[in-house]
């Protein structure tokens, strides 16, 4: 292990590099090389110390994922291979491994509990007979919850815009993904879409490069509206109601806007972003729970992208920090009157407050 707690502070220790510049990069950096992470020499090795909150910063895994970066070489650190199980998880991006850094004591159920986690992270379905339905392609579900009922919301992966296709071993699937997700819009008969990845203007040079389909002809109607949020806004921004892009929206005028959308059009809604697990996973999860859905109901429909085979995971912690930060952490208890509460405090009308609940109930 390269890091212990002292007192309230966490201290990194590794071995002497040729290099000076070797900086902690990870969650808690938004994985960017900063100054104030760099390591310093101490006797024989090197050091850095941070206070434990540092751990708080989660990643994909549910834990705060980081790795060691040569500002010289401009490259990573290798891997230690020789690094316990359970203190490492796939980092979803070249087929290697970021650190984890864990609470104290971690429980040996715990530890094997990731190590089992992270090898699963790397399936990757490569055919279409690895799905048993066009839903399961396309990541294509309802939300159920409460007093939610069937046929009023669906949610999938995006109809028209490739996010994987750039990977050898998904590209012959992202087409045959997409055309499902198109099918499955007219299948359902949906009837007003919120798509949260996109701006008006990209949205409307993505379409222009399309032929005719069902989205396309909702988005003709005036029936997709762009929400966009980023990663980063729904998932760590959530107090807030800052965009971390320009050209976005800040969780709060997001949400704002999605509640009205509700309230003023008819069901069936759709919610999607590219891959239909984050931003779409907050936006949902924040639905059921002003619908009064349990946290069972919420972290169930969640975890259901984790099988969608694209050598990536979502941990259901990254939605529960998301929405107990947004709508405080007894958010899960009564979740209906929480999140009304909330809309209140936003500015929405009752009168908007309750369409938004009549249209999904």
């Amino acid at each position: 292990m390269h890091y212990q707690y002292r007192g309230d502070n966490i201290i990194f220790n590794i071995p002497i590099q040729e290099s000076n510049n070797i900086f902690f990069v990870g969650n808690a950096t938004n994985w960017k090389v900063k100054e104030d992470f760099k390591f310093h020499r101490e006797g024989d090795s090197l050091t850095l110390i941070k206070p434990k909150e540092l751990a708080l910063h989660i990643g994909n895994s549910g834990y705060c994922e980081y790795f060691f970066w040569d500002q010289d070489l401009e490259q990573a650190l290798p891997f230690d291979h020789c690094h316990p199980q359970g203190y490492f998880f796939n980092n979803q991006f070249n087929g290697s491994f970021n650190y984890l850094l864990l609470a104290e004591n971690p429980s040996q159920n715990e530890l094997v509990q990731i190590h089992q986690a992270s090898e699963a992270s790397f399936m990757i379905k490569q055919q279409r007979e690895d799905y048993s339905s066009e839903e399961s392609l396309a990541n294509f579900r309802s939300v159920l919850g409460g007093a939610l009922k069937p046929k009023r919301l669906y949610r999938s992966y995006h109809p028209i815009s490739p996010s994987r296709s750039h990977i050898a071993e998904l590209k012959s699937l992202e087409e045959l993904r997409q055309i499902a997700v198109r099918k499955l819009l007219s299948q359902y008969q949906i009837a007003n879409i919120i798509n949260l990845s996109e701006t008006d203007h990209q949205l409307k040079q993505e379409i222009e490069q399309q032929g005719t389909s069902y989205y396309q002809q909702l988005w003709s109607q005036g029936c997709v509206y762009s929400v966009p949020m980023s990663y980063e806004t729904v998932y760590f921004m959530s107090h807030l109601n800052q965009a971390f892009n320009d050209n976005e929206l800040g969780f709060q005028d997001g949400i704002k806007q999605i509640i009205t959308i509700i309230a003023n059009e008819q069901a069936p809604f759709h919610v999607h972003c590219r891959l239909g697990s984050d931003r779409t996973g907050v936006v949902i999860g924040f639905l059921q729970l002003f619908m009064g859905a349990t946290k069972s109901d919420i972290e169930s429909n969640y975890l259901l992208t984790n099988q969608l085979g694209i050598g990536e995971y979502r941990s259901f912690k990254l939605l529960e920090v998301a929405l107990t930060n947004a709508l405080g952490e007894n958010c899960f208890d009564d979740g209906r009157q929480v999140v009304y509460d909330y809309l209140l405090n936003l500015g929405l009308e009752k009168s908007m407050i309750n369409s938004a609940y009549q249209k999904l109930s």
